[in-house]
């Protein structure tokens, strides 16, 4: 098979992959709007405080079962013991989640204390410890359809959890006037038509035993995700909790005069708990900007762990995976050049009623959105490097690269974010997914030498800074159509430098039509 007719391959699972994850990261990032128009800015920050804790929660609960299954259920040998493999994979799921759920529900105070919110609103937590068991019961099934390659089918259960989740926002929140239970409500409540959408797949494989010997293997190939995931999430997740930590000494020193605190400087009894929330509601919604590059990089990576699997033994394997990166780093630079020109006519879009798609209340902190973008853009690369640990079995990797981020994340935000707010939080992150790139491909490299061109890589992004700064620089540039021509400059400069040719954008572009055939 050709190397065109392979990266159309994976393009075409990406884009089949990508509806459920676009459709679904764009509805829940149109939802913001929603909550920033009916919620109080401190109300929502605590929905985004809450949820970023959960999404350090998150990794403990699946502990690398996803990555397991893929690995010891995929190729020959996988495939013909697949009951065993989900079922061991499944109790192991449920056990660490009802051990994990007890322990949450009885330290619930000192986490409300930890992440920086009123412990008035610990409650919450009975909510989201049923959406993560619900959404880790779910991991193995989906897991599943992707080694099927029955992504039809993957897509139209995430499309159903997906507008549950939205209609029902919508009709609590706009219909029945409830406040920010109705976000969990929403969730749990999708969450658990999802489980039982995937019950066929558990009636046809699970089997009421679990396997020691399968279950150490397991284990031992996903333990390296734990500490692994929970840095991922660090990485990801705690800027926001750092902001939400900040007092009102600094918020007031720093933010007076840009955002509107009138309503928590008139109030005396605001604590420091609340300003802490209004700064970490400003600080998530403006980072969920960040969404259109974090697409990018998730659906890739939705295809590119079967696809790579499914193509290490290929005798031409790690040239096609250079011309894979060369691609993917190619198209996410396009993609944050565009976000980053329109971002300001993109904030502006009027919905119902006039009001714009975010308020302009929330305008001041959007300097922050490209620094988010170049964040998943090294998140995609991480993506990139982790073929090699995974054929080579060397996941250990994963924990020394991910450790170095979460550990440099929490030291920079510490040290940062008290004298520079949200700005140096952006950066500690997008810092953090670098150092976890970087690190992985100097490791990768020892035992699984891809020979990537990065003479050209390079050059695309000094081509894609330089262009920015140009952007930057000239005021006279921040028209629609100016900066159209700046996207199309960057386009030409791809070609001039070989990285693409009009013939390749021919023979990839069409990808819904190919699968069509």
């Amino acid at each position: 098979m050709s190397f065109t007719s392979r990266i159309r391959t994976l393009a075409s699972e990406t884009a089949v992959y990508g509806i459920s994850t676009i459709v679904g990261r764009v509805i829940n990032f149109l939802l913001v709007p929603l909550y920033v128009t009916f919620f109080d800015t401190v109300d929502y920050g605590v929905v985004s405080l809450v949820y970023a804790m959960f999404t350090l929660a998150n990794h403990m609960y699946q502990h690398g079962m996803e990555s397991a299954y893929l690995k010891f259920a995929s190729g020959q040998e996988g495939r013909s013991h697949i009951d065993e493999v989900l079922s061991t994979a499944t109790w192991s799921i449920l056990l660490v989640s009802g051990a994990l759920s007890a322990v949450i529900i009885l330290s619930r105070g000192f986490i409300s204390d930890l992440i920086g919110i009123d412990p008035r609103w610990s409650y919450l937590f009975f909510y989201a410890i049923g959406i993560q068991t619900l959404d880790s019961l779910t991991l193995v099934p989906f897991a599943e359809l992707r080694l099927q390659n029955n992504a039809g089918r993957f897509v139209v259960l995430k499309m159903i959890n997906i507008s549950l989740n939205v209609g029902l926002n919508l009709f609590l929140i706009i219909g029945l006037k409830q406040g920010i239970e109705a976000v969990f409500v929403s969730n749990l409540a999708a969450s658990s038509i999802s489980f039982l959408m995937v019950l066929p797949i558990y009636a046809k494989h699970l089997k009421f035993r679990l396997q020691p010997h399968l279950w150490r293997q397991l284990v031992l190939f996903g333990l390296p995700f734990i500490p692994s995931g929970l840095s991922y999430a660090l990485v990801d997740r705690v800027n926001v909790i750092f902001v939400g930590r900040m007092d009102a000494e600094h918020v007031r020193a720093l933010y007076e005069s840009t955002f509107d605190l009138s309503a928590l400087v008139a109030n005396s009894a605001t604590t420091d708990a609340q300003y802490g929330q209004f700064m970490a509601g400003i600080f998530s919604a403006v980072w969920k900007l960040g969404v259109f590059m974090m697409l990018i990089a998730q659906m890739f990576r939705f295809a590119w762990q079967p696809f790579f699997l499914q193509h290490a033994d290929d005798d031409d394997a790690l040239p096609l995976f250079a011309r894979i990166f060369s691609l993917f780093t190619a198209f996410s630079l396009f993609v944050i050049l565009a976000i980053t020109f329109y971002i300001d006519d993109l904030v502006a879009l009027p919905l119902v009623g006039g009001r714009p798609l975010i308020p302009t209340q929330f305008w001041p902190a959007l300097y922050i959105v490209p620094i988010a973008l170049l964040a998943y853009l090294f998140q995609g690369w991480y993506y990139n490097f982790t073929a090699g640990p995974y054929i080579e079995k060397k996941t250990r990797y994963f924990v020394i690269c991910t450790l170095s981020g979460g550990v440099f994340t929490l030291i920079a935000n510490a040290l940062l974010v008290p004298r520079f707010g949200m700005i140096a939080a952006a950066w500690a992150t997008t810092a953090a997914y670098a150092v976890m790139a970087i690190m992985l491909y100097l490791f990768v490299r020892r035992f699984f030498p891809v020979p990537y061109d990065w003479r050209r890589v390079l050059a695309m992004v000094a081509w894609a800074t330089a262009l920015y700064i140009l952007w930057l620089a000239v005021p006279m540039l921040h028209h629609w159509w100016t900066e159209t021509g700046l996207l199309i400059v960057y386009l030409a400069g791809l070609i001039g430098l070989r990285i693409v040719t009009v013939q390749s954008l021919r023979q990839l572009i069409p990808v819904a039509s190919s699968r069509r055939k």
